[in-house]
């Protein structure tokens, strides 16, 4: 027989057993949802949906949505058949419905109401039976279409006349594009991309033209997330294309 200093024979075997509990243990269960994205628009709502693999119940379970950390900004918390509101983030509070999909089969969704720009962002699912814990992440992306583009003229100098283009309450920062007549990209003198306080961006982008065969301007805003986009032309007025020309 061999032996161990300082370790009895029942003690390895002790510590041996609890090992091989706990690797069955921490390959019980895991959690899966149903895509890596979703994607909500402002003002719409968000189903979040995360399930037990293998199919088992979670009726005694924790199950625990949360962003960054799972003791902070918590969405919602159920256990025991009940919603544990004190853990509740100030923020979701009258905003997020637990919606028991079928916990008897380990499926869970919970439903986010009037999705805001600061919604956008990782959330994380998590089931906890006692000591031992699974859960999955999927990213939330937000996106708002906002208004058509509006162009007015700035001013015109002797060559050249100055176009802004300017749209609201688009989610995230959209691409502005200019064409002129013949269809040729224009680029912009400068472009501003400026979040309100419920975080949607104003655009303001403007343009110098000094071409004179050019008789029309369009100024497109295109949302990166939806490829959705709104646009609108500006009509040159020909005295001003005659002045370009001098």
């Amino acid at each position: 027989m061999v032996d161990f200093p300082g370790y009895s024979l029942p003690g390895v075997a002790a510590s041996f057993f609890f090992m091989l509990l706990t690797m069955k243990q921490s390959e019980d269960f895991r959690v899966i949802g149903p895509a890596p994205r979703i994607l909500a628009r402002v003002g719409e709502d968000a189903l979040l949906t995360c399930q037990l693999f293998p199919e088992r119940s979670a009726e005694h379970m924790e199950v625990r949505w949360y962003r960054s950390a799972p003791s902070t900004h918590v969405l919602f918390a159920h256990r025991d058949g009940a919603e544990v509101s004190e853990m509740q983030a100030e923020e979701y509070r009258g905003r997020v419905e637990w919606v028991e999909h079928d916990l008897a089969k380990g499926s869970v969704a919970l439903k986010m109401h009037n999705i805001q720009p600061s919604d956008d962002g990782q959330y994380w699912c998590r089931f906890q039976e006692g000591d031992y814990h699974g859960e999955t992440s999927l990213l939330l992306q937000v996106a708002g279409l906002g208004s058509a583009p509006h162009i007015h003229m700035e001013g015109s100098v002797a060559g050249e006349i100055q176009l802004v283009c300017t749209a609201e309450g688009w989610f995230p920062e959209p691409r502005v594009h200019w064409e002129d007549s013949r269809g040729e990209k224009l680029l912009s003198l400068s472009e501003h991309h400026v979040p309100h306080e419920d975080g949607l961006f104003h655009v303001e982008a403007t343009l110098v033209v000094r071409n004179a065969s050019t008789e029309t301007v369009s100024c497109s805003i295109h949302n990166p997330v939806l490829t959705e986009e709104k646009g609108t032309v500006f009509f040159i007025p020909e005295k001003l294309q005659t002045e370009l020309g001098k």
